[in-house]
């Protein structure tokens, strides 16, 4: 009777604690959005981008978020702004402006490749140039790794070499009633992977970041110029930003020099979805 009892009251503890493991994880959104108020400053609802005019000058910032980061390749494994994990999950590295200059002016234009975020905090990120990603994917080499799987000794009682063997079924590994099966060596609950990068795929994701990182430029009139400004990824916390690209330099047809300050507002969202 009383297992009975013990029996009633387990099964709907058991049952609750099974269905609130396997409960779905939340989903975290986090994208930019603008924020108004600046002179000079023009917001795009439907992009969400920010458009800032000077002397002639237009400047707009675009947040991109995983999808509009995903279209910039046809394969996302060369993509070198996001992670992808074994289920195909796609995951921002960094946080990513598209920038977009046009001169309208009848001035030289002269850009600094170097763009600064300032958070409300005080601190500041600068843009990760070319150089950083030609760096990061030059120096790729192999390595291994370890995974620590406590099921895997229970799954494989004995090492995976006496499954391969064509002659297990002759020659039973030793058994002890105790101890199980054992082996002169410790038996660690560790999976060990040797891990070999594709180096034609870094080749790739090294030259999609040749071809988007903004490097600054000098425009004459009429020209325009794009490209992506990468920040380290800022912390989930975060909320309101400004991302200034200083010293903008106008040259007039006289070579008269005058130096201007692009300041744009954003504020970081996180979205939770149950």
């Amino acid at each position: 009777m009383m297992y009975r009892k013990f029996l009633g009251i387990f099964a709907p503890i058991a049952t609750i604690s099974i269905l609130a493991g396997c409960a779905p994880k939340p989903q975290i959104e986090v994208y930019m959005e603008p924020i108004a108020g600046r002179k000079h400053a023009q917001i795009d609802e439907q992009t969400g981008s920010i458009s800032v005019e000077q002397r002639g000058v237009q400047i707009t910032l675009e947040p991109l978020d995983e999808v509009e980061l995903f279209e910039l390749t046809e394969d996302p494994r060369i993509n070198p702004f996001l992670g992808i994990d074994r289920w195909g999950n796609v995951e921002p590295l960094y946080t990513v402006f598209g920038i977009r200059i046009e001169n309208r002016s009848n001035s030289r234009v002269i850009v600094d490749p170097t763009a600064i975020l300032v958070d409300l905090n005080g601190e500041q990120y600068a843009t990760l140039p070319y150089d950083y990603f030609k760096e990061l994917y030059e120096n790729i080499r192999p390595r291994t790794v370890a995974f620590y799987d406590p099921g895997y000794r229970y799954r494989y009682p004995y090492p995976r070499s006496y499954y391969r063997s064509p002659y297990r079924r002759y020659y039973p590994p030793p058994y002890n009633y105790r101890l199980g099966y054992r082996y002169r060596y410790p038996y660690t609950p560790y999976r060990v992977y040797d891990y070999y990068p594709d180096p034609a795929a870094a080749n790739h994701e090294r030259l999609v970041a040749r071809e988007t990182v903004f490097d600054g430029g000098r425009l004459f009139s009429g020209a325009q110029r794009e490209g992506l400004l990468v920040f380290d990824r800022l912390d989930i916390g975060t909320t309101d930003v400004k991302v200034i690209l200083p010293k903008v330099q106008i040259i007039n047809k006289k070579k008269k020099r005058s130096a201007s300050d692009f300041v744009f507002d954003f504020r970081q969202v996180v979205n939770v979805k149950e």
